[in-house]
């Protein structure tokens, strides 16, 4: 009777130990689970806040530019007209012709370039419909800017401009728009990087923190900064600036 009882009080505790290591086995694979969930989330945060970040750069850009666009016109005015002098100086002036009473033709005025973005903003009101008017102006003004820096007018004076801020002014906003929106959505900026331009995009790589829910000593203390990369809408006329393409700069 003994031997019975003593063996039945064995498997019921065989049985409980076994209970309790599957119990165990259980809840980690759970937390496995919950774990691997936790980093897909915090992978979608960060490929979130980094597209954001790349936006709030790119709209940084085109932010600086009617400014800067008056400024290059008026320096473009009086790079011409200076060259317009020294030719004059140069050249000796054509004896009039007695009876020659045709009036020469006026020169027609060239718009401007606040004209021509406006006249291609209209245009592309009508293409771009389902755009934002702010959508609409930003890829009006980079075609319009494209175009311009194909003429190459006043020895390619636009390119000079615009290689002179991008390396003083432009990149500095816009790297600390790329950080304000990282740190506002709660990423990290260790390792946080911006690329100009990539294929006339810009890039941002940021993170956020994902730590580990921790059991009995399973998965405790592992935390781990979670990257991703994103990039913001393509920009035309930075393709046609030389020496920008692939630039990378921290943003920590």
């Amino acid at each position: 009777m003994n031997r019975i009882r003593n063996r039945l009080e064995n498997e019921e505790g065989n049985v409980a130990l076994f209970v309790l290591g599957l119990i165990s086995i259980m809840i980690i694979l759970f937390l496995l689970i919950l774990n691997l969930a936790g980093a897909l989330i915090v992978k979608e945060q960060a490929m979130s806040t980094s597209q954001q970040a790349a936006l709030a750069a790119t709209a940084t850009l085109y932010e600086e530019l009617p400014g800067f666009i008056l400024s290059y016109e008026k320096d473009l005015k009086e790079f011409l007209e200076e060259e317009e002098a020294a030719k004059d100086a140069a050249e000796p002036a054509e004896p009039e012709v007695p009876g020659d009473e045709e009036a020469p033709e006026k020169e027609k005025e060239e718009k401007t370039l606040d004209e021509l973005i406006q006249e291609e903003t209209e245009k592309l009101s009508g293409e771009m419909a389902d755009y934002t008017l702010n959508e609409i102006r930003n890829e009006a003004i980079d075609r319009i800017l494209a175009k311009e820096l194909d003429k190459g007018l006043g020895n390619g004076l636009l390119k000079k401009r615009m290689s002179e801020e991008l390396e003083f002014a432009w990149i500095k906003s816009m790297k600390e728009s790329a950080r304000n929106t990282i740190l506002a959505n709660g990423g990290e900026l260790e390792g946080a990087v911006m690329t100009v331009f990539d294929d006339g995009q810009i890039v941002v790589e940021s993170s956020h923190e994902a730590g580990a829910i921790a059991y009995n000593g399973f998965f405790a203390g592992i935390q781990k900064n979670l990257y991703k990369s994103s990039k913001g809408p393509e920009v035309k006329f930075v393709q046609k600036i030389p020496g920008w393409e692939g630039r990378t700069y921290s943003l920590e």
